[in-house]
């Protein structure tokens, strides 16, 4: 009997923000598991690692890549897209963000989140760049979407078993304290954790 290949399994509905005219309205998008073993899921990250300029993108599709040669039970991909149905043939350009996450013993750990950068909104200016920067912010392009990696982090939150654990890169901490996260040692700063209630 032929093993079945699940592909882009739906996990939950997630609302983020859509951009409509100069407001944001909630829009539910999809936490979608990926199978590296699946030649579709394989190829939108890939696709994905080609045309969004982000830091992991590179990072999680080798990761799955070579979790496509040997399979490893405790190390998770998931995306979350636009896309509302069709999860077999996730669209790349509909991906709104991936993360890798592994299964540890204590905690499951997140190695890396991406968001695609078209979506990420700008970082807190230091005082410093606020006094020198134009004061009008009125031509600055607003995301179309909005709360990508906050969604992405509240569907995993939902549905782990265990407190997660990560590595933050120095612009993210604010994004990873706003979202629940505490540094879990005042000797390791980059060392967060959400503890499961």
């Amino acid at each position: 009997m032929a093993q079945i290949s699940f592909k882009g399994s739906f996990i939950n509905p997630t609302n983020i923000k859509k951009l409509d005219g100069q407001h944001y309205n909630d829009f539910q998008a999809s936490f979608v598991e990926l199978n590296p073993k699946d030649a579709s899921d394989l190829d939108m990250l890939n696709k994905i690692r080609t045309t969004w300029n982000g830091n992991f993108n590179d990072i999680i599709y080798n990761s799955a890549f070579c979790s496509s040669f040997c399979e490893d039970k405790n190390k998770k991909f998931y995306a979350l897209t636009s896309q509302q149905d069709s999860f077999d043939k996730l669209d790349y350009k509909k991906v709104l963000g991936v993360v890798e996450m592994n299964k540890c013993e204590k905690t499951n750990r997140i190695e890396f989140l991406q968001v695609n950068p078209d979506y990420i909104s700008g970082k807190p200016k230091s005082w410093l760049s606020k006094l020198f920067s134009n004061k009008s912010d009125s031509n600055k392009k607003l995301p179309f979407f909005k709360r990508v990696g906050a969604a992405i982090l509240d569907s995993l939150k939902k549905h782990t078993d265990k407190s997660l654990d990560l590595v933050s890169v120095d612009s993210a901490t604010g994004f990873y304290k706003k979202n629940g996260f505490s540094r879990k040692s005042i000797f390791y700063p980059a060392y967060f954790i959400w503890r499961k209630k």
